[in-house]
């Protein structure tokens, strides 16, 4: 049974898939996506936490994932602390730097789907 906020993350997920694909108008929007795909990621972190250590809800990104490299798995921290800082540049406007391309987007979407998946209570 999903839950309204597994929708709701399921939909930001579909939401960046549409963002990335070509429309009628010819454009795919990067940053978009990018923000759709950071904030579910960090939605999913965040009920984690609320099921398994409450008081972490409200600490820094980077204290959620040193908690959950000890406390789960190395490995799948640093998936997600990764795929976070990638997001997290990608949703910024950078005067010298290009956009992410739409491979590294659905790279990322990728493991922001894997993440998600590790991350069910």
């Amino acid at each position: 049974m999903t839950t309204p906020t597994d929708t709701v993350t399921a939909r930001r997920l579909t939401a960046a898939t549409v963002l990335l694909t070509v429309g009628e108008s010819g454009l795919v929007h990067p940053r978009a996506a990018a923000f759709l795909l950071r904030r579910a990621l960090e939605e999913q972190l965040d009920r984690y936490l609320r099921a398994h250590r409450p008081d972490l809800t409200a600490c820094k990104f980077g204290t959620k994932a040193a908690w959950l490299a000890q406390h789960l798995d190395a490995q799948l921290a640093g998936r997600l602390a990764a795929v976070w800082r990638n997001l997290s540049a990608a949703c910024h406007h950078h005067q010298f730097a290009l956009p992410p391309s739409t491979a590294e987007l659905r790279s990322w979407q990728e493991d922001v789907v894997h993440v998600l998946r590790a991350l069910r209570t």
